[in-house]
């Protein structure tokens, strides 16, 4: 499994997890997200202040039109029908931290009378400082694949958890042959990849997103509202 495919995602979700376990493909689809505005507004983790808008009013996406418009460029992450869909319901997480801003894309599913989100890293860019490199060029010597990491998402008073899934008890479950997800592990940066399609993973998450044994403290990302 080539190394570049987990980079992506372990440079900005290492920052707040010791170890968690992502997905090469998407938890969810244009025809199964869903939004739900609590998750919008300024949040703080810890000393971190983090932001998180929809995608169709972020300054985010208003800086992709200007910059498209500008190099005359007609193509993007967002122009494929089926993106433009799943994204006009979904939401981009911003945060800076060690020289740099970092923007992930948070797609929400239902499933059940749970909700799940599926963050992917798209972008980091160097704050003040126009030596430092952008994220196409942390990645040169060949092309990489940016993974998904899948979090059960719980609104408690004034606070948001994230609690991302972790590969220990998916491994006790594999090595039972109790379920059908298969994973790849990375130690360079340990983390492991799901290899399973997007239908198995909402079967899994049915079957066993209640079981709190799927998550972990040191996986869960606490944000308060601010």
């Amino acid at each position: 499994m080539n190394k570049k495919i987990f980079q992506a995602t372990a440079i900005a979700l290492l920052i707040f997890l010791s170890s968690c376990i992502t997905s090469l493909q998407r938890l969810g689809t244009y025809t199964t997200v869903t939004s739900d505005i609590r998750i919008t507004g300024n949040w703080q983790y810890e000393d971190l202040p983090v932001k998180i808008e929809s995608i169709p009013g972020s300054l985010f996406l208003k800086n992709i039109t200007s910059s498209i418009s500008a190099s005359g460029e007609v193509k993007s992450a967002f122009d494929s029908k089926e993106d433009s869909m799943l994204y006009s319901k979904s939401y981009v997480i911003d945060f800076a931290r060690n020289g740099y801003r970092y923007y992930m894309t948070c797609s929400l599913v239902k499933l059940g009378n749970e909700l799940f989100a599926d963050v992917e890293p798209i972008d980091a860019k160097p704050l003040n400082n126009p030596a430092a490199k952008d994220m196409d060029d942390l990645f040169q010597g060949g092309s990489y694949i940016p993974s998904h990491s899948i979090a059960k998402v719980v609104f408690r008073g004034n606070q948001m958890e994230f609690r991302f899934l972790n590969s220990g008890f998916i491994g006790e479950q594999l090595k039972k042959g109790r379920v059908a997800v298969k994973y790849e592990k990375d130690d360079l940066f340990q983390t492991s990849l799901i290899t399973s399609s997007p239908k198995d993973l909402q079967q899994f998450l049915n079957k066993y997103g209640n079981d709190e044994r799927l998550y972990s403290k040191e996986n869960t990302v606490t944000l308060k509202k601010i």
